[in-house]
């Protein structure tokens, strides 16, 4: 399996993944009073999920061990 038919297979999975989490922290910023964007920990969010997802792909690169999908 390679990286890009890993992210096509899971896409859905991450996109709700980081549009639920971006949602909720607007909420939740919103309800508090606080600016919407925080850039620095903005980037954070950036940089957990690159991480999620090379954690992802990896997982499906490592548990297809080398067998090509049909």
């Amino acid at each position: 399996m390679t990286v890009l038919e890993s992210l096509r297979k899971n896409a859905a999975f991450l996109l709700s993944g980081l549009l639920s989490g971006i949602l909720v922290l607007g909420v939740w910023r919103q309800w508090s009073g606080e600016p919407l964007f925080q850039p620095q920990s903005d980037f954070g969010i950036l940089i957990g999920s690159v991480l999620v997802t090379a954690y992802v792909v990896f997982s499906d690169m490592r548990g297809s061990n080398g067998k090509q999908s049909s």
